[in-house]
């Protein structure tokens, strides 16, 4: 898998985690997990951090099971942070989550939302992920439009030149990614 190929997959369960109801919560931490285990052995060109070193620390997949299955779901979240990272985690009065993390490298933290704190945290980890992967030449446009910090005309995003200048990738009406 190419490292374009990695950030919009992470793009992709970054939006599907804020996304997620309650019942699906473990199979986003699942597909987390399998996704930072599968990343590219790479050096970021714009960060020059070495994704295999930041995501050295994931825990096996029998303890990221064994966590989902006893119902500790804000403990996979946690687990997936790696050392370095910094995080930031608050609640509104209706119930709605916030997370903030920011990776070595970053000039600013990514922030997410979502319907607990395991998602909240992992969607603003894959969002941090993706941005520190940003390979060299990718135009700020770019990474925001992966990372879901672009300016947006409408519901519509623009296009880049990286993995989504296929096709317009659209926000679901009423979400907030990052």
């Amino acid at each position: 898998m190419t490292i374009s190929e990695w950030r919009l997959r992470l793009a992709e369960l970054c939006r599907d985690c804020v996304l997620s109801d309650s019942d699906d919560e473990g199979d986003c931490l699942r597909l987390a997990h399998a996704l930072m285990m599968q990343a590219p052995e790479s050096r970021s060109d714009v960060t020059g951090l070495d994704l295999s070193v930041i995501l050295s620390h994931l825990p096996p997949v029998a303890r990221i099971e064994c966590l989902i299955e006893q119902g500790a779901l804000d403990s996979v979240a946690l687990a997936l942070l790696p050392e370095e990272a910094s995080y930031l985690m608050s609640r509104s009065i209706d119930g709605a989550w916030l997370a903030s993390v920011f990776l070595p490298g970053m000039e600013e933290d990514m922030t997410s939302e979502g319907s607990s704190l395991a998602m909240a945290l992992t969607s603003a980890l894959l969002a941090s992920l993706a941005h520190v992967a940003q390979p060299a030449g990718a135009s700020a446009v770019q990474s925001a439009t992966i990372t879901g910090t672009a300016r947006c005309d409408g519901d519509v995003w623009p296009q880049g030149g990286d993995a989504y200048a296929e096709s317009i990738w659209q926000r679901p009406a009423g979400t907030l990614l990052n």
